[in-house]
């Protein structure tokens, strides 16, 4: 049997040796008997069986920086715990490493094993669990108390269809330009063995895609995503392929679309347009956790917010809608969905207001009084007047703990009013304001001198008022040189002033 004390006298044997080849902070008897051990890839195997159950995280990480892929192979088939979280000690995806956690999963699940012996159960590929590592090394060095359990990931559970043998935990990116052979090979190991591998994701991104196969979806388990982010000039056409697939994300919590775009194939073909928005609005009824939902430039938005949010089953937490046209009807819509009464965040940056009736702005902040954190209307063409209306509002936000209104025509007036009605707003640790208007020329330029003193003064008033954290003015982007001045305990001009 092999047991602690061979472990003890593995490492003694080459201790003495090795002490006198260095005086700095010399390693544990420990480390040196799983140094030794690992020299001997046939020992190394055979003793797994009868290891010291306290002793294999720590063997395990040192075969993983050793690249030792066969004794991590067989270390899988033999560990001790029911959860594996080889993806914390990756810092990128390791293609070797994913082969050999792979490989020792074949093995477990082709072998004949003795009950009980078969103790993994979910293997976690995530950049998760880096607590479960840190705890069994202090356990193993005796810093830690052997009272804490072995800690487990979040482990889901389906109803199954069939019988499944191993969970894996993985987070996918696609993104075509970028092809990946780790996601390449895992894809094809995983499609092999759907009878037997479950495989959840809770995070998967897309990024520019000219096309979907709906097959990749084949081999995740939909209802385990949590998180799904869309990148970079999809349409509306290829949106759809993916709909199916997102109405089976029952446990959906975060939705990010971004550049979403109708096909120049399709362009003002308002039939074709509907066709696909029909397909992919009513899907969002099935999407009963959806907490966080981010449309950032999607063609779609555009007198169809009534219907995306309509179709919500619960309330909101975070609502972006960035760099997207809105109707009248939609800012009506929003101002009194009931599925935006809870909302923590907001940010509506890039949405054109010049031209929508400001009574829906405030009316829906007047109903988030109570519960708004992060408030982002930047680049929004809101003017005195629309701020003006907006004031009574924004001053009961109470738990308000960023705002930024960068990129808007406020004149210095109505700038000391908005940090007026500040006053009452401890919670806030982050303030983004746009310099006045006075601090411009005719064309459009900043006037140094008046930046600075406009600026001084504001920050001085609000210093009156309360004791800002972080706080900036900025002026709008300089068309000489494409940066932007800015104002915080001093100014700091553009390259075209310096």
């Amino acid at each position: 049997m092999f047991s602690l004390k061979i472990f003890l006298y593995l490492a003694t044997s080459i201790a003495f040796p090795y002490l006198k080849a260095t005086m700095n902070t010399p390693p544990t008897l420990l480390e040196l008997g799983r140094r030794s051990l690992l020299q001997d890839e046939a020992l190394t195997i055979s003793a797994l069986q009868d290891l010291p159950l306290e002793l294999f995280p720590a063997l395990f990480k040192d075969a993983f920086s050793r690249e030792q892929s066969i004794i991590l192979r067989h270390m899988v088939v033999a560990w001790p715990f029911p959860c594996l979280p080889v993806g914390a000690l990756m810092r990128t995806p390791h293609l070797e490493t994913l082969k050999a956690v792979l490989g020792g999963l074949d093995l477990l699940m082709t072998q004949k094993v003795q009950p009980g012996r078969w103790k993994l159960q979910v293997l976690d590929l995530r950049d998760v669990n880096h607590n479960f590592w840190n705890v069994w090394t202090g356990m193993e060095d005796g810093v830690v108390s052997p009272d804490i359990s072995h800690p487990q990931p979040l482990i889901y559970h389906p109803i199954q269809k069939g019988k499944q043998a191993v969970t894996v935990w993985i987070n996918l990116s696609v993104n075509p330009r970028h092809s990946s052979k780790y996601n390449e090979y895992f894809y094809q190991w995983a499609k092999e063995r759907k009878d037997v591998v479950q495989v959840n994701c809770q995070k998967i991104e897309f990024w520019t895609n000219p096309f979907y196969d709906p097959c990749l979806l084949d081999i995740v388990e939909p209802s385990s995503i949590q998180e799904l982010e869309v990148y970079e000039h999809w349409d509306l056409e290829t949106l759809a392929m993916l709909a199916p697939g997102l109405g089976q994300m029952i446990n959906l919590q975060k939705l990010l679309l971004h550049n979403i775009h109708i096909s120049l194939n399709w362009l003002g073909n308002k039939e074709v347009e509907d066709y696909y928005v029909g397909m992919i609005i009513p899907l969002f009824s099935k999407l009963n956790k959806l907490q966080h939902l981010y449309l950032n430039d999607v063609c779609f938005v555009n007198e169809h917010l009534d219907q995306v949010l309509g179709c919500l089953n619960s309330p909101l937490e975070t609502l972006v809608i960035t760099r997207c046209k809105l109707s009248e009807l939609d800012m009506s819509h929003l101002s009194q969905c009931p599925r935006v009464h809870l909302l923590k965040h907001l940010d509506l940056s890039g949405v054109d207001f010049i031209n929508l009736s400001h009574e829906f702005l405030a009316r829906l902040l007047k109903r988030l009084t109570a519960t708004m954190q992060k408030l982002k209307l930047k680049s929004c063409m809101i003017t005195d007047f629309q701020m003006d209306v907006l004031l009574p509002a924004l001053s009961q936000c109470s738990q308000l703990t960023e705002v930024d209104f960068l990129m808007n025509f406020l004149s210095m007036d109505i700038l000391k009013k908005l940090l007026q009605h500040t006053a009452n707003l401890r919670q806030l640790t982050k303030e983004m304001y746009p310099a006045p208007c006075e601090v411009y020329d005719e064309f459009g330029n900043v006037l140094p001198h008046r930046f600075q003193q406009h600026c001084s003064y504001l920050m001085n008033r609000l210093r009156v008022i309360r004791q800002p954290k972080e706080i900036c003015f900025m002026s709008n982007i300089c068309a000489g040189c494409g940066e932007y001045s800015v104002y915080n305990l001093e100014a700091v001009l553009c390259s075209c002033w310096q």
